[in-house]
């Protein structure tokens, strides 16, 4: 097996916190790379946002959401997907409760968050 310097992981697996719009579980985080389950509870979005350094991968394991990306919205159930854009404005809402895993790519970090608009009043 060739080793990977890359492959440092850099936060427990499981990790639950708790937003506004619903709440997230990481379940693997490397330096390049994080796997998500995102929680969309039913009549609450996700800050329209984008992220400099990294692109993410949209996979609706359950419910029905609606994902905004560009300027366009898709409605999303269960099998469906959706690729964000490096920079891309982007948001999530749910129709449903509804249940997605999220893979980012890149420099993936909560900090890189650019909010432009947002239900809650984060920065």
């Amino acid at each position: 097996m060739c080793a990977d310097s890359r492959m440092k992981k850099t936060t427990k697996k499981n990790t639950k916190v708790t937003r506004p719009w619903g709440g997230y579980e990481i379940m693997e985080k490397r330096d390049y790379y994080w796997v998500k389950k995102l929680f969309v509870t039913k009549g609450e979005q996700t800050s329209l946002q984008s992220h400099a350094d990294r692109e993410e991968f949209w996979l609706v394991l359950q419910g029905t959401v609606r994902a905004l990306k560009g300027g366009k919205a898709t409605v999303l159930s269960a099998g469906e997907t959706c690729h964000i854009q490096q920079g891309e404005k982007h948001r999530l809402s749910g129709v449903t409760d509804g249940v997605v895993l999220e893979v980012a790519l890149g420099k993936p970090r909560e900090n890189d968050i650019i909010r432009y608009e947002d239900d809650y009043n984060r920065k």
